[in-house]
């Protein structure tokens, strides 16, 4: 419970930091002038914060409705006024600062469960995954000892991947506790455990504190983490919380490691067939490509013909496409890409728009009559996507996505090799250019994400709504490019939620960009909270919150450097 003197503390701090404000500062003394009122402030030991004296008849308390931690004197009753607005704005710097406090501890959070997740993202041993769960939970929670532990089923026991904190008997104690360790791990559950039970135990003599977690990945639990502490302490329920999330991406990426080594042999198999279909994509070169050189056949080009032209370029990616076809044999994603490509080509050709080049798990397309058809080919692939997923459904399938990313620029189109190999050719840094951009459609988190130039070149902008992003800086580039997200594409209830808080996340993206990044992080916290799946609001939520307690240079414009390609 907050005591009395330390309500007045902070509300004088407050008064004070109002005061000291130049902004707040010049409305007072415009009040002062408005109401031809003259009064000055002081703490209750007198020590004057505002004005020359205190030797008026008047005074009135500034207070938080229990204890007054300051005085207003005047002469006139309009002093009452003044107060009441002092008050207010006293009220409403210390919400802010509890606001900015409150951002701060979801940011520490945030930012622990997202460093931890991409240390794992480069594990595929499990031992290793193990080591780095354990390193990570001891550096946040105070412990002596700890374990992580893996139940294998053949043969059925526990086994451990790693541990810390000195006990001579560890191997011995897990072999013989195995029974009662299969047990806790199958009930998949986390606990902190009470002393009595410790010390009933003569395996955890050494302990005087203990909790554990289950590693636990959708229906399944594969193992626990347990933490210990030789001195009498109480872990606490936030850090329980902690371990059980450090636990549950421990889970994730040893399945996805389990799943890497188990199945690295198909992977090869599937990773041959996606070549085979690329390098047989090769031998065909599209018919709207020969036309832009003139042409109207195939066996008219020559080498070295090209003509330059203005197009929008898209790249078109499958998201998770190794989550897709897993277990599926070569042929089988040879049939899933076709079954793909034959539902996506049409829609692309419909809107005057051709595939210059088969990627395996997507496709580059281009479109010579500019942004707005290929804007449209984007939405329509979405919207047959929908219908598509609900027939791989039916089917016990997973669902299928995409990520688009287009840029639109000049580039030249011709005809390359030697005499005895022709290809067809593209060469300029607009095709680089797209491709960065649609990358950059995962980490922003956007199912349509296109620059500046494209939306420039829109022919009819209000047919679709966007959501600008601000500037990057990709690898290679010396001037920065403006991104815009294309909300069109998106599921129904994600699309009505964006379009919903649109005006929302402007306002956030113009308090990100002004540095206002606390009440930037509360905005954008607001709009997520509506709706989870809104990935890019989850990403400038976190990116708010991280320049909290940044220092920002004085020409900071909010120019996102990424160097991942």
């Amino acid at each position: 419970m907050t005591t009395p003197d330390k309500k007045i503390r902070t509300r004088l701090r407050a008064l004070k930091h109002v005061l000291r404000d130049v902004k707040t500062n010049g409305l007072l003394n415009k009040l002062c002038a408005e109401l031809k009122l003259e009064f000055s402030i002081a703490d209750t030991q007198e020590t004057i914060l505002w004005g020359d004296h205190i030797d008026f008849p008047l005074q009135y308390p500034l207070s938080d409705n229990e204890v007054a931690y300051a005085l207003l004197y005047t002469d006139q009753e309009k002093g009452a006024l003044a107060a009441d607005l002092i008050n207010a704005l006293v009220s409403k710097d210390i919400e802010k600062k509890k606001i900015g406090n409150e951002v701060l501890g979801l940011y520490r959070e945030i930012n622990m469960i997202y460093d931890f997740s991409e240390k794992l993202s480069e594990k595929i041993e499990e031992y290793a995954i193990a080591e780095m769960a354990l390193t990570e939970a001891s550096q946040i929670i105070d412990a002596t000892h700890g374990m992580f532990l893996m139940h294998h089923a053949e043969p059925d026991e526990v086994v451990i991947l790693s541990a810390f904190g000195e006990d001579e008997d560890r191997e011995k104690n897990i072999a013989e506790q195995n029974h009662l360790l299969k047990e806790l791990i199958k009930r998949g559950t986390s606990a902190i455990v009470d002393l009595e039970r410790i010390q009933a135990n003569p395996a955890l003599q050494h302990l005087k504190a203990m909790m554990y977690a289950p590693l636990k990945v959708k229906n399944r639990t594969m193992g626990m983490v347990i933490l210990g502490h030789a001195d009498a302490k109480e872990f606490k329920a936030a850090e329980l919380k902690l371990l059980t999330t450090i636990a549950l991406q421990s889970a994730v990426a040893i399945e996805s490691a389990q799943l890497f080594q188990k199945g690295l042999k198909a992977a090869q198999e599937r990773e041959d067939a996606i070549k085979s279909i690329h390098q047989v994509s090769q031998k065909f070169v599209p018919t709207e490509f020969i036309k832009s050189l003139g042409k109207n056949r195939l066996t008219e080009v020559s080498l070295g013909d090209l003509a330059e032209k203005e197009v929008t370029v898209m790249f078109v990616d499958i998201r998770e496409f190794t989550s897709i076809s897993e277990g599926l044999s070569p042929k089988d994603n040879f049939l899933f890409i076709n079954s793909f490509n034959k539902r996506m080509g049409p829609i692309i050709r419909k809107n005057d728009g051709f595939i210059m080049q088969y990627l395996g798990d997507g496709f580059m397309a281009l479109f010579p009559t500019g942004s707005q058809n290929a804007l449209r080919a984007s939405v329509e692939m979405h919207r047959a996507l929908e219908d598509y997923n609900q027939i791989r459904a039916g089917k016990n399938r997973a669902a299928v996505r995409v990520g688009i990313g287009m840029q639109n620029g000049d580039l030249i189109m011709g005809i390359t090799g030697d005499v005895e190999r022709l290809d067809a050719a593209i060469i300029s840094d607009t095709v680089n250019t797209a491709s960065r951009i649609e990358g950059l459609s995962k980490h922003f988190g956007t199912s349509i994400l296109m620059t500046e130039k494209c939306i420039q070149k829109l022919s009819n902008a209000d047919e679709f709504d966007f959501r600008y992003l601000g500037p990057v800086k990709v690898t290679g580039k010396q001037k920065p490019i403006k991104l815009y997200e294309c909300i069109n594409g998106d599921p129904k209830e994600l699309y009505d939620h964006k379009l919903k808080t649109l005006n929302t996340f402007i306002k956030g993206m113009e308090l990100y960009f002004n540095q206002e990044f606390a009440m930037a992080a509360v905005t954008f916290q607001q709009i997520f909270k509506q709706n989870t799946a809104d990935q890019t609001a989850k990403l400038f939520l976190n990116r708010a919150a991280h320049l909290i307690t940044q220092e920002i240079d004085d020409d900071w414009k909010g120019i996102q450097a990424i160097s991942k390609k």
